[in-house]
């Protein structure tokens, strides 16, 4: 019997476990997904830094 209820504590523990790794794999794959979004957005959020400071210079060039 406490052989049987040692088997029952090891396998509950082990199905904890391996659900707080599936958490943490769901967590890994969304912060990856966010990741890649961010990864293909950053050039078109660079670009219109570069243009909106080049246009604010040519406005400011006719003012000196």
């Amino acid at each position: 019997m406490l052989q049987n209820d040692r088997g029952n504590l090891e396998l509950d523990r082990l199905q904890v476990e391996i659900r707080k790794y599936m958490a943490e794999t769901r967590k890994f794959m969304a912060e990856e997904s966010k990741l890649r979004k961010e990864a293909f957005w950053y050039p078109f959020a660079v670009g219109a830094g570069l243009v909106t400071a080049f246009v604010a210079a040519v406005g400011l060039w006719p003012k000196l």
